[in-house]
């Protein structure tokens, strides 16, 4: 065998090119490139790391660039928040760029919950988020107009449009009772929508009772806002403005002075009486002479608002440190003249690390809001509100009448009602005004420790002070009119004479203030540890809430100047010279909440979820301490099934089931209900001869008073599918709430000896519904476009009504019914003719005629009575299905959104909503249901479809001006109408100008766009010119807006 001689030079080549093949294949590589949006801009923050490494990665700087070491046979991991994350493999590639996709549904995106943040892939419970770029896809304004069409399970009905009161009235899943919190801390409804929205980073709803019971005392829901916080960035400065201009959203159209006339001549003769308005009379209507006029009344009062908003921010930091402050201000002047609001926000958030372990969270916010109405309120429920004086003034009188060189405004004798007009037709403030000013400041500071001698526990203590101070001002100022005399059918010349207004001929002055201090504590215990596959969290809470309250008011008559409208000018003389004492009155109060809250969430292996929690409350609400707590337990669970090892469906990206259970409690009771309370009558005895005041027992106090409380059942599923191109969450819940407050009656006499409560816990009510989210999010080459459904039905209805009686007959139970039924009679048409009256039921106090309201005779007596053919029918003023479609989509910088919101299952009823027990006596027309109401005007639609012998198959009965009887007013099935409407609620488009036209400049972003809100609707109630989200009809309401807006954001 021939020996192998090794050659020491090969030998040692060799061995060199086998150590540099080996450490080839783990050499480092630079890895460069950059990351941009769906816009093709630069996009900051996005963090890259390397698959299978828990400490290598960067993130991309302000350029959106980024650079990184890593191997050939390695993967890249971008992800950033709200996006889509991708996974590159590097290979031979040295630079690698990327494009984000938006991910509405993303399982890594932090969502915030009570008392802390989870992953959306942990959530076991119905909680929904919208982010800060949704919240700004509308108009500013109030934040519940902005984001209540943007989550399911959520209801929301505007009912003013006017400013600084525009805000939406919230339910969830059909129940009010929703707790507000910003930045961790609960605050009021008021504070939710005092909010710039360019404050906000985001905004959580929790809608099921096993994520919102830890907020205990009246929570049957929750939005928690997220304010923005600053970043380890280079300082970056945002101005946002915008300015449009707002009209009634839905314009009523009420007759002129020649449609007046004829339509008022007819109804007289329907009536068996003679004309009124003559063609002369007209002509001169037409001319503007002799004292005639053709003037549209509501088109003079509802004209065309303007608004503007301007926000300036600056957010930065370093490791150390973080701030964000933002400073904004909102005017809105009415399209009802001197209608306006202004709020001014200020906010600054700085978050530092103290020291190792150590960090500190300070907040600070405040705003100021000002209120101008005139004398005359826009409130459905005032007295002589603005809108209800448009509607009640006739249209044949001009907008002034001059009088011995002087202009004067207008009253009508009929009900004395008057608009006030300056000569260019505005509402002015001849009958005084009306300001408000209210002032607040908000703190929150939390100190945060974590414990460097046990992994993942911390402890934290957040406190919160809050003040709000309000003053008012009211000026009622007596004015010069010129009082109308009626016209005939004799009149030539329309003739007046001076008179003063409604107010009298007395000046008043009323003054208010009110201030209010809210003091919150929080301390906590949180653990939060993964052992192995077993992720536990643990967390302990104690809270004290305070809130301390006073006012004052006082109202003065009389006063020498006007000019010097202060309280202490006030003459306490009427303009008759008669002495009038001032009135003062005030109060106090004092609250007292405290909470200890404990949660646990378990997590094996991304795939089996649990959540508990226990709340403790107690409020001084209630008497002893058996009442004066409540335990409020709550329980979810969720399989993620995608991630078990045999699941293997390509298409499904991630599945999850989720249930739970939990109990919620409302209070609904007032201070000291609980016990028996005394009143103090004044001067109600004379003793010696003096004048003195007595004290007597008011109410009999209830100690069995308890809370109210509801039990909650969800079950849900979260799906992802095809990589994210579809997303689904569904949602089936029930809720059974029982022990709800509610006034008692007797079963005996008091003369039998026998006593009962005013008030206890005696109705029950359930709630069932669903709530489903669809997201679609795809891109087409440089076409980005999504979008989002939102369907939910929540239906209410009473399990027990205490105010039905014991044997009162099933129709005229609440017992059974859905929430919000309206009271009733059951309309079977109008008469035809005399013969039909004669041999139907009728009311024997109300005089029927053909064109009036036929009646079922539900009792089978043989007349018609409230008492016994009144009962609860109909579908709730509120819809029970409710949802929008959210369309969306970016191209080569041109962005746009849309957003159609509907309403389905609901009615209207023309003559109001009754709904409460003894509304039967306040029942009564409205100017949408009788002609001429009130002595004044009429919407086309009723005239021009009443009842006559030439149209028996009207819409609306007896065309007449002074009914023979008040048959037709009363509540009844004639007046309910199909409440269904689809919305487009807003509307917005906008461009990003490129980064490379703005560098140079020294601009890092700059962005253009429009917008609308309330743009179009279609709905059966439409024709009548009212606004189908706001169902109380009544005879006057500040109409809701359509508005138009351009904006501006830049970034330097």
């Amino acid at each position: 065998m021939k020996k192998i001689r090794w050659n020491p030079r090969l030998l040692t080549l060799l061995v060199i090119t086998f150590f540099l093949c080996i450490t080839n294949s783990y050499a480092q590589n630079v890895i460069k490139g950059f990351v941009k949006d769906g816009n093709d801009e630069p996009l900051p923050g996005v963090s890259v790391s390397i698959k299978g490494t828990t400490n290598v990665g960067t993130i991309t700087d302000i350029d959106g660039k980024y650079t990184i070491n890593a191997n050939h046979n390695q993967t890249l991991i971008f992800s950033y928040i709200g996006m889509l994350t991708q996974e590159i493999k590097i290979g031979n590639k040295r630079e690698i760029n990327i494009t984000m996709k938006d991910d509405i549904a993303s399982l890594e995106e932090v969502v915030v919950v009570g008392y802390g943040t989870q992953r959306r892939a942990d959530l076991t419970s119905a909680v929904s988020s919208v982010s800060s770029k949704e919240i700004l896809k509308a108009p500013t304004m109030s934040v519940s107009n902005m984001v209540g069409s943007r989550v399911s399970g959520i209801a929301a009905v505007q009912a003013s449009g006017q400013p600084g009161s525009d805000q939406a009235a919230l339910t969830v899943r059909g129940q009010s009772g929703i707790v507000y919190v910003i930045d961790g801390i609960r605050r009021t409804a008021e504070d939710f929508n005092g909010i710039d929205p360019n404050e906000i980073e985001s905004i959580s709803v929790l809608k099921d009772a096993s994520s919102v019971a830890v907020y205990g005392l009246d929570a049957n829901g929750a939005f928690i806002v997220t304010t923005k916080k600053g970043k380890s960035e280079k300082v970056s400065i945002t101005y946002t403005g915008t300015i449009g201009f707002s009209q009634n959203a839905e314009q009523q159209r009420w007759l002129d002075g020649p449609e007046y006339a004829y339509w008022y001549n007819k109804a007289r003769v329907m009536q068996g009486d003679s004309e009124i308005f003559t063609t002369e009379m007209v002509r001169k209507m037409r001319e503007g002479v002799d004292g005639w006029g053709n003037t549209n009344w509501y088109d003079k009062v509802c004209g065309t608002g303007t608004r503007q908003h301007h926000n300036l921010s600056a957010s930065g930091g370093n490791d150390k440190i973080h701030f964000f402050t933002s400073i904004g201000y909102l005017e809105e002047k009415g399209n009802i003249d001197k209608y306006n609001y202004k709020r001014y926000n200020l906010r600054s958030n700085i978050d530092a690390k103290i020291t190792k372990g150590l960090s500190l969270s300070l907040g600070i916010s405040g705003r100021i809001e000002d209120k101008d109405e005139p004398r005359f309120s826009a409130d459905p429920d005032a007295y002589m509100n603005v809108p209800l004086q448009s509607i009640w003034a006739v249209p044949y009188m001009p907008e002034t009448y001059t009088f011995e060189g002087k202009e004067y405004n207008y009253l009508t004798p009929s009900h004395r009602q008057t608009i006030h007009f300056s000569m260019n037709g505005e509402v002015t403030a001849n009958s005084g005004y009306n300001r408000k000013n209210y002032s607040y400041i908000q703190s929150n500071f939390s100190l945060t420790y974590d414990a460097p001698w046990l992994k993942g526990l911390s402890i934290k203590f957040q406190g919160a002070y809050d003040m709000m101070h309000m003053m008012s001002k009211m000026l009622s100022k007596p004015y010069e009119v010129m009082l109308m005399n009626m016209p005939d059918a004799t009149t030539t010349n329309l003739t007046y004479k001076k008179s003063y207004g409604v107010l009298k001929n007395t000046a008043s002055l009323a003054e208010a203030a009110s201030k209010r201090y809210d003091i919150t504590t929080q301390t906590s215990v949180n653990y939060n540890n993964q052992f192995g596959k077993h992720t536990v969290g643990i967390m302990l809470l104690a809270e004290t809430r305070e809130r301390k309250t006073n006012s004052i008011n006082a109202t003065g008559y009389g006063l020498d100047y006007l000019q010097l409208d202060e309280l202490g000018k006030i003459t306490n003389l009427t303009g008759d010279g008669e002495n009038k004492a001032p009135t003062i009155d005030g109060a106090s109060g004092q609250s007292r909440v405290a909470g200890f809250v404990g949660r646990i969430n378990y997590n094996y292996a991304d795939k089996y979820y649990l959540e508990t929690s226990l709340r403790y409350d107690g409020s001084y609400l209630f008497g002893g301490m058996n009442k004066r707590w409540v335990t409020l337990p709550g329980a979810s669970l969720a399989w993620r099934v995608s991630n078990e090892n045999w699941f293997h469906i390509p298409w499904i990206t991630n599945l999850k089931l989720r249930a739970g259970i939990g109990k919620t409690a409302t209070s609904g009771i007032s201070a000291f209900q609980w016990r028996n309370t005394m009143a103090v009558n004044a001067n109600s005895v004379v003793i010696g001869g003096a004048s003195q005041s007595s004290i007597y027992p008011s109410v009999l106090g209830n100690p069995n008073l308890t809370w109210a409380q509801c039990l909650n059942y969800n079950i849900g599923l979260d799906a992802t599918l095809w990589n994210g191109l579809l997303g689904l969450e569904i949602d089936v819940f029930y809720k059974y709430e029982y022990d709800k407050l509610s006034k008692t009656t007797g079963s005996y006499p008091l003369s039998m000896g026998k006593y009962y409560f005013s008030t206890g816990n005696v109705d029950k009510a359930d709630y069932k519904g669903f709530d489903l989210t669809l997201t679609h999010y795809n891109k087409i080459d440089s076409f980005n476009y999504g979008a989002k459904l939102i369907w939910s039905y929540a239906y209410g209805r009473w399990l027990k009504y205490a105010g039905d009686a014991d044997n009162a007959p099933e129709y005229k139970r609440l017992t059974g019914k859905q929430i919000g039924t309206k009271l009733g009679c059951i309309s079977e048409g109008l008469f035809q003719s005399e013969r039909e009256i004669e041999d139907s039921p009728t009311f024997p106090d109300r005089k029927a005629l053909p064109g009036y309201i036929k009646y079922k005779d539900l009792n089978g007596d043989g007349i018609i009575t409230l008492e016994q053919d009144q009962g609860y029918f109909g579908k709730s003023s509120r819809p029970t299905h409710t949802g929008s479609l959210n369309l969306f989509g970016n191209w080569k910088g041109f962005d746009f959104d849309l957003l159609f919101s509907w309403g389905l299952g609901s009615s209207v009823a023309l003559t109001g909503v009754y709904t409460a027990e003894g509304s039967k006596w306040v029942q009564g027309a409205t100017s949408f249901s009788r002609p001429f109401y009130q002595g004044g005007n009429s919407p086309l639609f009723l005239v021009a479809n009443a009842w006559t012998p030439e149209n028996p198959n009207a819409d609306f009965p007896r065309l007449e001006v002074t009914p023979s009887s008040t048959n037709n007013s009363i509540s009844s099935t004639f007046w309910y109408r199909n409440g269904n409407y689809v919305r487009l609620k807003t509307a917005q488009i906008g461009y990003n100008f490129p980064k490379k036209w703005l560098t140079p400049a020294g601009i890092e972003a700059l962005r253009i766009y429009i917008e609308g809100y309330n743009l179009f609707t279609w709905s059966a109630v439409s024709k009548y010119n009212i606004d189908p989200e706001s169902p109380a009809v009544n005879n006057g309401y500040y109409p809701q807006q359509r508005t138009y807006t351009l904006g501006l954001k830049v970034t330097f």
